[in-house]
């Protein structure tokens, strides 16, 4: 008869069966979120990194995005008349630069300043030229009055043309003074070097200048308008 023996049990057995590898599987599932949050942090980390090198890029500024905002900024096309470019636009009525407005409009039937002609190198071949053409001034200043019939009408004592008044004043005469801005019409007169002296201008008051320029505007005193 054999005998039955119960396993001791005492403090330093363990009871029941241990699985085989429990412990190391209790293990790698606590490893596996672990790696996988430090994967992320990672990667957050690279992110923050790429992200501060993007910001300080010098290369930046040529972002095809930003060209192009600048660019809507920007005025496009050739400019136009520019004050400090030092350029004029021509003329389009074909006559030479120099007529200025201080001395008002003094123009032929075809758009000719006569005061640029007058003050140009050759004055007496260029207003030969416009001889008995018709001319009107509007706003013309009045430089001086030197003699009873006529007097100086432009811009500067460079750029202005005689006018010799003819017929009467006709019922309401109009005196003209000296800085009094005028309209009126007239024609080109060719003169010859005598002219000065028999309308009664000295060399004090332009004599060989009138000469030189062999031409001035035959104007009728009843066409003399003081300038609105």
């Amino acid at each position: 008869m054999s005998e039955s023996r119960t396993p001791s049990t005492g403090p330093g057995q363990q009871r029941g069966a241990t699985p085989v590898g429990g412990g190391t599987r209790s293990g790698g599932r606590r490893r596996g979120p672990l790696v996988g949050a430090l994967l992320v942090a990672a990667l957050v980390v690279l992110a923050l990194l790429l992200s501060q090198c993007g910001g300080s890029d010098p290369e930046a500024g040529s972002d095809p995005a930003a060209q192009t905002s600048q660019s809507a900024g920007s005025p496009s096309g050739p400019a136009s008349s520019d004050p400090s470019s030092g350029s004029a636009a021509p003329s389009s009525s074909g006559a030479p630069a120099g007529g200025s407005t201080a001395g008002g409009s003094v123009e032929t039937a075809d758009g000719r300043s006569v005061l640029a002609l007058a003050a140009g190198p050759d004055a007496g071949t260029a207003l030969g030229g416009l001889a008995d053409q018709p001319v009107t001034a509007t706003g013309a200043r009045v430089l001086s009055v030197p003699a009873d019939e006529g007097f100086w009408l432009g811009a500067s004592d460079a750029e202005r043309m005689w006018v010799q008044l003819t017929g009467e004043a006709g019922e309401s005469p109009y005196q003209v003074r000296e800085g009094d801005l005028v309209d009126l019409e007239g024609t080109v007169a060719p003169h010859d070097a005598g002219f000065p002296a028999e309308v009664g201008v000295d060399d004090a008051e332009g004599a060989q200048q009138l000469a030189e320029q062999a031409a001035h505007l035959t104007v009728a005193k009843s066409s003399v308008r003081l300038f609105a």
